[in-house]
């Protein structure tokens, strides 16, 4: 909403809140930081963001139990879905997802995780971080969650009905990009959360 409204400014750059991984805005930070401690500067701003990014992943997940909880829903031996692996949107690249630490932390709670990704390679999935990528997220259902971790278009044009389909009431969305309408989701039957 906060940005929605903003967003009206001519000038406005819409950015928002997410897992930051890949190969730049999750590594460059630390050479610069590096440099200016070198230097005799304290980079304090750019470190809390780094440590702040690198405790968004357990931070999904913890959100994700946390609202299958007020569900009513066990967490142990829960199923979630997670849509996308990618770092980023519409792209393929896999190096540094943090999406890997949302399913990392959500197995620590005794989870069942399946991941669905339309861009991502299957084989460089499961190479990497040793995941195997669903064809298909209905492969998946039924499940307690639904993690929308990465905003791919595929992603974006699902329907929260179809979402709900895919669920054991209550169903619970985590929506991390802030992707699907509220009035929608809560139209389909589920419980919503956004970072």
């Amino acid at each position: 909403d906060v940005l929605e409204a903003a967003g009206t400014k001519w000038n406005f750059l819409p950015f928002r809140p997410g897992l930051v991984g890949g190969h730049c805005i999750g590594v460059d930070p630390y050479y610069l930081t590096y440099k200016a401690q070198v230097l005799g500067h304290h980079p304090e701003v750019i470190l809390a963001g780094r440590r702040i990014n690198d405790q968004m992943g357990k931070f999904v997940a913890e959100a994700t139990v946390k609202e299958m909880i007020r569900a009513g829903k066990r967490v142990d031996g829960a199923r979630v879905l997670v849509l996308g692996l990618t770092f980023k949107e519409n792209v393929t690249d896999l190096r540094n997802t943090r999406v890997v630490d949302v399913v990392r932390e959500l197995e620590d709670f005794g989870v069942r995780v399946f991941v669905w990704d339309p861009v991502a390679d299957p084989e460089e999935a499961e190479a990497e971080y040793g995941l195997k990528l669903l064809r298909v997220p209905e492969e998946a259902a039924p499940v307690d969650a639904v993690v929308a971790a990465v905003a791919h278009e595929a992603i974006r044009a699902l329907a929260p009905e179809a979402i709900a389909a895919w669920t054991k009431p209550p169903g619970v969305l985590v929506d991390v990009k802030g992707i699907f309408d509220r009035k929608a989701v809560a139209k389909a039957g589920l419980r919503l959360w956004r970072l």
